[in-house]
């Protein structure tokens, strides 16, 4: 588990009217003590909503990945080997006595303390874990209690009061997550994360890559004219922030009459643009993107 001692500025997350919504509803569901959870294609922003979001709670902040080898092991806690204490006892010299104490060591899981002590918890990409290991969160969420399996004789830890819990993930059919039990998303409130509005994802390129206006602006209609060939928000907000990212660091103009602007807008869609259209050719989707580089925006 990640402990987050970040700031709103490092956090790397922009707010902007489209997100005030939405982290004005999460904030109040969680203080009324529901988890969220935010579902959305990746590169949408969910992880650093949730930072954001948690960080606004004002406690202590743990970081959770979601990963297929997860196990309650890694969670809870287990026992791995054993500490040994020896004393040797040679006060007369002519009596030798030793004594050894042999305890086996428990590791402390990755929620623990997390539960004990009232943290916000941030479970990243949590569909990326198989289903038997977030099972133990339905006690969890229910019965504000942990299950703690093997651990002596204590079978269960109560939840800290002060203990909240976002959730992030993929839908169901992005490739390595795995389908959700409907008992444990019965428990989370989900909001839907799809693209942001086009005035957002201005705003997050002017700030976070210091663009001009109308360098975001060029850069946004690209990206967002290419969505319009696929389910509407691939390619990505990181996609943008990429070709703003470099274009910026290596001074290269955003400019669609600069060849190499259009060799860098080339290899960072290309990939994600093949990826809604997987059936067509590379030459096609390179055709493409360029006649979308060159296309001069339509007066509103």
């Amino acid at each position: 588990m990640e402990q987050s001692g970040k700031d709103e500025r490092t956090i790397g997350f922009v707010n902007t009217p489209f997100f005030d919504n939405i982290v004005g509803r999460a904030l109040q569901y969680l203080q009324a003590g529901f988890p969220v959870h935010f579902v959305g294609p990746t590169g949408v922003g969910k992880t650093s909503l949730a930072l954001y979001i948690a960080k606004k709670l004002k406690k202590k902040v743990s970081v959770i990945r979601g990963h297929h080898e997860l196990s309650n092991k890694d969670l809870l806690g287990h026992y791995y080997g054993v500490t040994r204490k020896e004393m040797v006892d040679n006060y007369i010299h002519t009596v030798y006595k030793r004594e050894q104490e042999v305890k086996p060591l428990w590791i402390e899981g990755q929620l623990i303390d997390a539960v004990k002590n009232g943290h916000v918890v941030i479970y990243d990409e949590f569909s990326r874990s198989r289903p038997e290991t977030n099972n133990i969160f339905l006690s969890l969420l229910e019965e504000k209690v942990l299950p703690v399996y093997g651990h002596g004789k204590k079978s269960f830890i109560k939840c800290h009061p002060d203990f909240s819990i976002i959730f992030t993930s993929n839908p169901d059919e992005y490739a390595g997550t795995f389908h959700t039990q409907d008992a444990l998303l019965d428990r989370l409130i989900t909001i839907r994360l799809d693209s942001c509005d086009r005035e957002t994802e201005i705003e997050i390129l002017k700030q976070k890559n210091g663009l001009s206006v109308l360098e975001a602006q060029e850069i946004v209609r690209l990206v967002t004219n290419l969505r319009a060939y696929g389910r509407g928000f691939c390619p990505s907000l990181r996609a943008s922030i990429m070709i703003a990212a470099i274009a910026k660091k290596t001074t290269i103009p955003i400019n669609p009459a600069v060849p190499a602007y259009h060799t860098l807008c080339l290899d960072v869609l290309s990939r994600p643009m093949q990826q809604i259209l997987p059936n067509e050719p590379r030459a096609l989707i390179q055709d493409i993107i360029l006649k979308e580089i060159s296309r001069k925006e339509e007066k509103r």
